[in-house]
């Protein structure tokens, strides 16, 4: 057996090993700009619902009348249901989003569906105990449902942010890229 070609085996399989994540890249979506929209339009449905839960959560140390926390359900319920019909946009568009987007869609929309089941729970727990909003179980179970929004709330702002980041970061890069003829050097 000859050293020669199995010293050409070798480079050529390094070479492969270098040029096929480049290939793997340079196929990748580019962000999607309706997924980055759509992404924006949840969060700030997912902050509107983080403050309404918060104050449910507040009704729940006071002696306010049941009225009113049904009003609040209900405000919370409309935004997840906002929540919901951009999430299921969302995903519709997965297939045409950039890696991280697709990443976002994967993470965000098992939130979405735990945040109306939850609240589902919720309300059907105050629709048959209406007159219970002190005590512990609606209790327990405004604040669980609080804290989901408020975390989901988190995770989708810092999607958000990330995108910016990551657009402001492309820019500075288009900005100061040095011309092709400087960077050839003998």
């Amino acid at each position: 057996m000859k050293p020669f070609p199995i010293l050409k085996l070798i480079s050529g399989v390094a070479m492969l090993a270098l040029i096929l994540p480049a290939c793997r890249l340079a196929a990748q979506n580019p962000d999607s700009a309706a997924i980055s929209k759509l992404l924006e339009q949840v969060k700030s449905h997912a902050a509107l619902a983080d403050n309404d839960a918060s104050t449910l959560e507040s009704y729940t140390r006071s002696t306010l009348h049941p009225r009113t926390h049904a009003v609040q359900l209900n405000q919370i319920r409309m935004h997840i249901n906002n929540l919901i019909e951009d999430g299921n946009e969302m995903s519709s568009l997965r297939p045409s989003g950039s890696p991280w987007q697709q990443e976002a869609i994967d993470r965000i929309s098992p939130l979405l569906s735990e945040m109306a089941t939850h609240l589902t729970a919720t309300i059907n727990h105050f629709n048959e105990n209406k007159s219970a909003t002190q005590m512990q179980p609606y209790r327990n179970l405004v604040v669980a449902n609080q804290t989901l929004i408020h975390k989901a709330h988190e995770i989708i702002a810092d999607f958000v942010d990330y995108a910016e980041a990551k657009d402001k970061a492309s820019g500075l890069e288009r900005q100061l890229e040095l011309p092709a003829t400087a960077s050839a050097e003998p």
